[in-house]
């Protein structure tokens, strides 16, 4: 008996002098990594608090940011990486994200990467630290359901002939919404207390705040509706009309059905909602129209509204930094996107997404990054840096009293993004020809118009 007590008390004692060995993973050596991140959206110093934060834990990891231009980023881009020399992770709008699958690597399950921690010796050293990801039910819980609804897709099976499974390909860093922009010297100039509610408070004051020349053409107008071509956002402005005027966008399926009639039923108007919102838009640019605040003459909207040629202007965050830049003196508000019944709250988000390249030779490190910067710990300083709206739930009320985010913020749980196809580009092409196809005494309603924009966007589902 004496033996076998001996034996119990010999293996604490054992373990004991191993400790360090056997009960905490052996360090490792770092060795150098370097991961190259694209964006188009802000500067380096936007994302250089979260950049150094990471590099403490991690100070083997170098993170090479690098702003691109908007101009031909999505081409530049698809070269490089078609040349493998494209970088670890890149930003793209979240409904380029279809489009962009096959070129992006998903969360994995677990990430095993190199950290600094303290030892039980109370030394710091580095381990290899694995690590569960971000979970289907923490994606849901801690972000809006509009990322999951857009992040999450099936992916290919993990062994070959075995099923797909659904896998989070992306995070936000923000989630911004479409508001109205507007000129308050302009507004107060014309005896108007305050901005519009609804779309037809907005038809009225617009009426009010348009001037023509002597030649009957456009000097001043008030608002950059009714045309693609020099109306920015203008895909997402008539998505908005479409859908607050009852327009089912998609079926189940995310198939275009915003040219017919609603699931919910015929209701009373003369054509399918979608079609009415559309003649509703063009006519804000319909000669001889007695709502006319803008035409194809006019300048680019954002120009337009920053010299102080229209009052309003449909815009995202980012464009404050521009307007501010550009017209310093320029008297600046922000209201919430005008509604068709603000009973019935319908917004509309785009935003980047944060992705890894599936080409990347870092994929630990490079999701690992991207969980850290959009995590909700963590983020709060990007947010302030770039005056942008949260994506996640727990931020969104703190943000509601913020004179520059506020507005944006309060969209946030109502907002929308439609298209699940794989071509954006095709898609906003669709709807810039559908808003400039005019009615003709043959086709005098514009039904046909709207539904070859669905049948051209059909073509692009996947």
């Amino acid at each position: 008996m004496r033996k076998i007590i001996l034996s119990f008390l010999l293996i604490p004692l054992i373990f004991g002098g191993a400790g360090c060995s056997l009960l905490s993973p052996a360090a490792v050596k770092m060795k150098p990594v370097q991961l190259q991140y694209w964006r188009t959206e802000d500067d380096p110093e936007s994302l250089g608090e979260l950049i150094t934060a990471y590099q403490k834990t991690h100070p083997n990891v170098e993170i090479i940011y690098k702003k691109m231009p908007v101009k031909d980023y999505d081409t530049k881009l698809l070269e490089a990486l078609a040349e493998d020399r494209g970088p670890d992770m890149f930003s793209i709008p979240n409904v380029w994200l279809r489009g962009w699958k096959s070129k992006l690597l998903p969360l994995p399950k677990e990430t095993t990467i190199p950290t600094m921690v303290v030892n039980q010796q109370k030394q710091i050293v580095a381990q290899n630290k694995k690590s569960p990801t971000l979970s289907m039910i923490d994606l849901r819980g801690d972000f809006v359901e509009l990322v999951t609804k857009e992040v999450v897709m099936p992916a290919p099976p993990d062994t070959p002939g075995g099923p797909e499974t659904n896998k989070i390909y992306g995070l936000p860093l923000s989630l911004d919404t479409l508001a109205l922009y507007y000129n308050k010297e302009l507004l107060k100039n014309a005896n108007i207390e305050k901005p519009p509610v609804t779309w037809t408070e907005l038809m009225d004051q617009a009426v009010i705040l348009t001037a023509l020349d002597d030649k009957g053409e456009l000097k001043q107008s008030g608002v950059a509706l009714g045309t693609s071509k020099n109306v920015r956002n203008y895909f997402d402005i008539m998505s908005a009309l479409m859908m607050q005027n009852g327009a089912d966008m998609t079926d189940d399926g995310g198939w275009p059905r915003f040219d017919g009639y609603p699931m919910s039923g015929r209701g009373g108007g003369s054509y399918p909602p979608g079609v009415e919102a559309l003649m509703f838009y063009e006519s804000f640019a319909a000669e001889g129209a007695p709502n006319r605040t803008w035409s194809e003459t006019m300048p680019d909207s954002l120009d337009a509204f920053i010299t102080g040629r229209t009052t309003f202007y449909f815009g995202y965050p980012s464009d404050a930094k521009e307007i501010k830049m550009r017209a310093p003196k320029l008297d600046l508000a922000v209201a919430p996107l005008p509604q068709v019944d603000p009973n019935k709250v319908f917004n509309v988000a785009r935003y980047p997404i944060e992705v890894v390249s599936a080409k990347t030779k870092h994929p630990n490190e490079a999701w690992d990054f991207i969980q850290f910067i959009s995590g909700k710990d963590k983020v709060s300083s990007y947010l302030a840096a770039t005056k942008r709206p949260t994506a996640q739930r727990s931020l969104i009320r703190e943000q509601l009293t913020n004179s520059e985010v506020g507005v944006f913020a309060s969209q946030i749980l109502t907002a929308r993004s439609w298209y699940r196809g794989a071509d954006y580009p095709k898609a906003e092409e669709a709807f810039g020809q559908m808003i400039d196809t005019k009615p003709t005494v043959e086709r005098p309603d514009l039904s046909w118009a709207v539904g070859q924009a669905a049948s051209v966007i059909s073509a692009t589902m996947p």
